[in-house]
Order: C-alpha cells, then structure tokens, then sequence
C-alpha cells in the first residue's frame, strides 16, 4: 500500500529558520562562545616563490598571542600534508610556495584584532620562482613542474592522464563526409558559495581526541583525511557538519583549508578555536572549477550520422591534486548523448600555480558538454540541418551505446528524446525568428542535451544509514550526509515516510555526525537522493518488515502478507476495521526485545574499468535538454537571456518544488558562467576577488527559469528516481552559444561571452 508521500512538493523542514535567520551556522556558533582562540593566517605575495627565511618573534612577543605557528615548529605528529585524494596540500608552507593560497604562518590570538596584528609582524623573506599560468604550454615540459616527486605525477608537471579508445577512430574520419575541427575553451570560476568556509575545532575532553565543527560534503571523508595531519587515529575525531550555507562541491575539501590548521592550532594550545576565512581568502585558497582547453574532432557522413570523434582536453589543476578524475569525467562524457561507434579521446590534469581544480557542480561534464554540443551546432550548420533534428537523429535510445562503450538501459530511465521535444515545444523551437536588419537588437534559439551519471563512476561506491524507531512511533535516521540547501532532508523523509507508512512528520534526520551517523559517502556527484535514498529506503523496510511479523504472530493471527502500514496504522487487507496503531506495535514488538533500529545499505552494480575507458562507468543516468532564447546589442555585445527552458528526465521527482529548485539554481549558475564569470590570473595571482569584479549573475540578470519535469522510471533508483543536483547546469552555454549563432551569425568557442569578447567577434565577422 502506497502512503502517497513520494511525488508531493512537502515545505523543507529548514525552510522557516533559513527564511528568518533563526538557523545557526558554524560562524554564528562561535559569536555565542568567549573561551575560543581566534585563528589568522599569514599568505605569501607570490604564487610560486621560495622561502628563505620566516621570523615570527614579534609576533610570539603580542599580548594575547597564544601560539605562532611555522613551517619551523610543525609539531613531530603532523605530517602537514592532507588532500581528497592524495595529501600533497600543506597545513603550513615549509620551503616554498605553489600558490598564494599557501599559508606560511598561522597565528591563534585571544580575538581576531590580535591575530591580525600578530600576522602583519612575521617577516618572510622570497626568492620568487617562475609562476606557470597556462596548462598548454607546460603539459609536455618536465622543466615546469611545480613538484618534485609527486606522489601521484612523480617529476611531471600532469596531474594525471585519462582515455577512451574505442574502435579504429582514425579509420572513421577517413572515411567520413564531414569533419568539424575547433578548440573550445572554459574558464576557472569560483564557487560563489554565500557561507565562507570556517571551523570550529576543540579537544575532546571526555575521551581525548579532537571535534571539529565546520561545513562539509562528507564529514566522514574529512576525519580520515584530517587524521594524518592532526597526528590522530580516525576514530579519535569527530567531525560534524551541522547547517552549510552552499558548497556547489567546493566544501568537498575547501573545509580542509580552515580545519586543517584549526586541528593543529587546537591540539598545541589545547583550547577551542575558530578560524573563518574572509571573502578574499575564500576566492584566493580554495579550490575552482577547473579551466579547460578542448581540442574536439567531429566526423560525421552527409547524411548527419556521427562516425566517431576525437578530443584532447587538457585541465587547469592548479598547486595541488584535490578531485582529480575530472579528466576521466571529461574523456567519458567528451561524445555527450549520442551513439557514436567510435573514439579517440585523451584527457590531462596539468598542475599550475593557481588555485587547485576541485569538484564543482558537474566535475567535468560542463566543459565536455559545452565543446561536444557545440559541435553538433557548426555539424548541423555545416550540413544545413535544424539543430533539434540533428540531434534526435543521433541520440541514445535504450539498447545504445555511448562512444565510451556504456550501455544505456531502458529499465534504468532513458527520456531523453523526451526532454528535447518537451524543451523544443515550450520555447517553440518551430517558429523561427526574424530580425529586422535595421535594428542592432539581434535576438536568436538554441538548444543542447546532455546526459549525467548518478555517482562517482567507480567502485566501491554506496550508502548505509541507521534507521531508528521510536516508541512514539516516529523514526530517526542516521546518516553522513550533509544538507547544503539542495532539500536533502524533505527527500530522506519523504522516502522513509512512504516506505514505513507514516507522515513525513514523524520522521527526523539527524545532523551528519561521525559519532552518530554511518559513512554514506560523500554528498557529491549527484548521488545522495539515489544512494543514501536506497540506504534509507532498506533500513525502513527491514524495521517495517520486522514489527509486521512481530504484529502478525501476536496480534492479527496472520501472514506477514495480510497486513499492510498506511497512514501510521497496521491494517489486515480487506478487513480495515482490523488495525493497530504503528506505534503500539513498536512497543510491543520492543517489549518483547525486537530491535528498533535496523542499518540500511546500498551499493549500485560493481564497477570495473579498464585502460581504455570503455567499460560501464554509470548505473543510471539524468537525462536533458536546454532551450535558450536571447537578445545580442550588436552595438555593444551586451547578451540579455530572455527565456531559459530546462527539462531533465529525473526518474521520479521525490519533491517536485525541491527538482524545480535545484533545476532553476542549476539554469541560473549556467547562465552565470556562460556569460559572466570568470577568474583571472596573472603570474600565479588572481587578478579579481571580489563580487565587485568576479560578477555573479542576480535576480536581475536572469530571466523566468523554466521547469518540465521528465519521469521515466529508475529501476534502481528509490522509487524510480535519479539525481538533480548537478545536470542542471550542464547545457546552459552551449544553448546560449547556439542562440547567440542564430542570433548573429557568429560561433564563439570560447566563455563567458562578455559584451568584450561578443564584440570582439561580430568585428572579426565583418572583416570576413
């Protein structure tokens, strides 16, 4: 029996205390506290650069000073290094700088103001070094690497390397009509998250150790990583991640960052202490999403079947490793939705002395997207086709296969095909535009599809929660994810509530704590509302399945099968008048010593790869389609986005306003990296940081974001669905690029499209 929760748009139980500022971030924490020491960093003027000498006596000489930390008295239990995946990042800079991000010196004072005075007294002396800023002109010269034995890259200036070889490829475009050839480029931008990052870290003085407060993507991730650098076993920390003001995938390891030295400033002094960063910081230390140059080659017959393709993407990843398979996301996703039979794809991660490439909403497949989709506008155009029918001519169906080899499965939701009539329909894609020739307004359509795995993409890879009942007959769920906005919390309940037969009322999802919630794995890759979803959605059959045994034997005289939970009563199948309340049978089932807590689990199909990158990488996938319509001032290059379409094939909506929410953020952080945002650097300097210059999109920027929803059933997924949480902002700049075409007759290889860089085009189409 179905207790109708799943489908229904439920007020997120957050909603009230965020709307009113009643809700209690880490920051807000500490302004209630007085026995905290307050942390200040010290940041060097370059972005690669040697230290030659540091002398903190003045500073240790302040007043109020409680401990001034170096890369000379590093304590012998740290070994001040840490990382997502590799610990090459230091806590503090010993010998030289990557990027002006490293702290060379960190100060824990009695108040801010005395920490601010302590740092600006540490003399550092610098031998400037070389400052690499362009990924393509060091990825094959070994004399640029800003590392020496890397544990990853050894002596090389590659981060890593990552490929799909598929078929005879060069054999494809030999023989093929049609072969479109550019380079496309993307540029690093911030996560513009509204919470700095910040840590609160004090002793454990019960049982020893350490606890660290501060926003997280994966609390349970961050204590084992923390434990090599703060000197402690993992067991010894307890991370908890409370309320985050967004992360968009930054706080993956940005957290790290504050938390890091916050551990061992706490664990020397032996006090709570705070450390936030400030805007600037936050721009200048943590990570980005990475740039990226994409040589991309497009075979096709004149017919407008694609025959194979052929990319090197080569990444900007910054001083250091952080999330570092963006290049095999890019090499996986470089053919987009389509069966393409054959492929040659290369991908490389090529450390500089910027910011460090981390996870960021899409890990990757923005970029790939926006060069694959790109393509398949000059293809249609090279060809004479309508963009929309070229692409339904090649997109994936179930019984296909991507040039990566993955296997697209109709039992796992493919609605694709769906999504681009729905998004084609409700821009009205068939009514073509004309523009007056006498008017420099110019306005123009386009759209994209796309398609994103749930998940990592690798094995091991899944959830476990705890589920326990109360004898009220309401329920506590217990995971290690973490609510950063995107309406986690309403969707865990809304599972639970459906499969125990009860209001979503009833049901509480507990703060992500290590010392109380099990390892869900991280809250990234648009994993949660499948993976922890399943996990939620195991433990509750395991309680409902025992306290239906427990009611059939003792109360209803019955089979399990008899009986059924709606509305938090047990009822007999075809004799209503025979129930219990649920929460009697809770009682009575733990009176007789049934337990009331069950640990769900769920991992999707094992993975397992292979060199050349053609295995099945994903177990299901989001599917969707943009469709933008846009206004170009031809006099001043100035793009005003009109209307933006948005519909995604998300298996089933949970929450619909939830899928919309995350859908029309996902629409508005596209719009503003297609046109607006981007981060400059200059000899390992970042040239703009703050919202003064790093322009964000605001409400006034961004036209109606519109919603369809698509739903064909996920068998794998918890009620049929799939993630939101990223697809959203992948086809946004190829639609606008395409729009921008119709528009002006100009394709643009390179974003965000400024009213610089648009007029900077339309001036070289005029020479043409």
């Amino acid at each position: 029996m179905s207790n109708n929760v799943i489908g229904k748009s439920i007020v997120r139980p957050d909603t009230i205390a965020k709307v009113t500022g009643e809700a209690r971030y880490a920051a807000d924490m500490a302004v209630f506290r007085n026995d905290l020491l307050h942390i200040k960093a010290l940041y060097p003027p370059y972005g690669h650069a040697k230290i030659v000498s540091i002398d903190a006596s003045e500073a240790e000489k302040l007043p109020g000073v409680a401990y001034v930390l170096t890369g000379k008295n590093l304590p012998s239990w740290t070994n001040n290094g840490y990382g997502v995946v590799v610990a090459d990042k230091p806590a503090i800079a010993v010998d030289k700088v990557n990027y002006e991000g490293d702290a060379v010196a960190a100060v824990a004072a009695e108040t801010l103001a005395i920490a601010e005075e302590a740092v600006k007294l540490i003399k550092v002396e610098y031998e400037p070094l070389p400052a690499y800023d362009d990924p393509c002109e060091i990825v094959d010269d070994p004399v640029s690497a800003i590392h020496t034995n890397h544990p990853n890259s050894g002596n090389s200036p590659v981060s890593s390397r990552n490929q799909v070889i598929n078929g005879d490829a060069e054999a494809a475009f030999a023989n093929a009509d049609v072969i479109i050839d550019n380079f496309y480029e993307t540029p690093m931008v911030d996560h513009a998250y509204l919470e700095p990052d910040v840590c609160i870290a004090e002793p454990d003085y019960f049982q020893g150790g350490i606890i660290i407060h501060s926003p997280q993507h994966a609390v349970q991730n961050a204590r084992r990583e923390l434990s090599h650098v703060l000197g402690l076993p993992v067991s010894k920390i307890r991370v908890i991640g409370g309320i985050a003001g967004g992360g968009f995938g930054g706080k993956e390891d940005s957290t790290y960052d504050v938390s890091a030295i916050a551990g061992i400033l706490c664990r020397l002094t032996n006090r709570p202490v705070v450390f936030e960063f400030t805007r600037d910081e936050v721009f200048k230390n943590t990570g980005k999403r990475h740039a990226s140059f994409v040589h991309h080659r497009l075979a096709a017959d004149k017919e407008g079947n694609l025959l194979g393709i052929m990319a090197d993407d080569i990444l900007d990843k910054g001083a250091y490793m952080s999330v570092d398979f963006i290049p095999d996301r890019m090499t996986f996703y470089n053919g987009g939705p389509y069966k393409i039979p054959t492929s040659r794809c290369i991908g490389k991660s090529v450390f500089t002395n910027h910011p460090y490439g981390c996870a960021f909403r899409g890990l990757g497949v923005p970029q790939a997207a926006f060069a694959m989709e790109s393509q398949m506008d000059m293809l249609a155009d090279k060809l004479g086709m309508d963009p929309l029918e070229l692409r339904l001519k090649n997109i994936v169906h179930g019984g296909d296969r991507t040039h990566s080899t993955q296997a697209i499965l109709e039992e796992r939701g493919v609605g694709l095909e769906e999504c681009l009539l729905k998004a084609a329909e409700a821009i009205k894609w068939d009514e073509k535009i004309v523009n007056d020739p006498a008017s420099p307004i110019k306005r123009g359509k386009g759209i994209s599809c796309f398609m994103y795995g749930n998940g990592t993409g690798g094995s091991p890879d899944g959830a476990h929660c705890v589920v326990q009942a109360q004898q009220d007959g309401t329920f506590n769920i217990m995971m290690s994810q973490s609510e950063l906005g995107q309406g986690l919390l309403v969707a865990m309940k809304q599972i639970a509530a459906e499969t125990l037969g009860v209001s979503a009322d009833d049901i509480f999802i507990d703060v992500s704590d290590t010392a109380a919630s099990l390892d869900a794995g991280p809250t990234v890759s648009s994993r949660s509302t499948v993976f922890a979803g399943n996990a939620v959605l195991n433990g509750c059959k395991i309680l409902r399945e025992r306290f239906l045994t427990h009611a059939a034997k003792n109360t209803f005289k019955t089979g399990v099968d008899a009986l059924y939970i709606e509305n938090g009563t047990i009822y007999r199948k075809g004799r209503p008048e025979e129930n219990m309340p649920l929460k009697q049978a809770i009682v009575e089932a733990y009176t007789d010593q049934v337990p009331l807590a069950a640990v769900g689990s769920w991992f999707p199909p094992k993975v397992t790869g292979n060199e050349t990158g053609t295995y099945d990488q994903m177990h299901a996938f989001t599917f969707g389609a943009c469709a933008v319509e846009l206004s170009v001032d031809t006099r001043t290059g100035e793009i005003t986005i009109d209307r933006s379409v948005l519909a995604c094939d998300v298996g089933k909506a949970i929450n619909p306003s939830t899928v919309e929410g995350q859908m029309q953020g996902g629409m508005a952080q596209g719009i503003g990296w297609s046109i607006m945002e981007e981060q400059f650097m200059k000899d390992g300097r970042m040239k703009n940081h703050t919202y003064h210059d790093f322009l964000i999109p605001t409400a006034m920027d961004l036209p109606n974001l519109e919603t369809i929803i698509v739903e064909h059933p996920n068998c794998l997924g918890p009620y049929g669905a799939k993630g939101i949480g990223e697809p959203p902002v992948v086809g946004l700049a190829p639609a606008i690029r395409g729009a921008l075409h119709q528009a002006t007759g100009v394709f643009m290889n390179k974003i965000p499209f400024t009213p610089v860089r648009v007029m900077e085009a339309l001036r070289k189409e005029e020479k043409l």
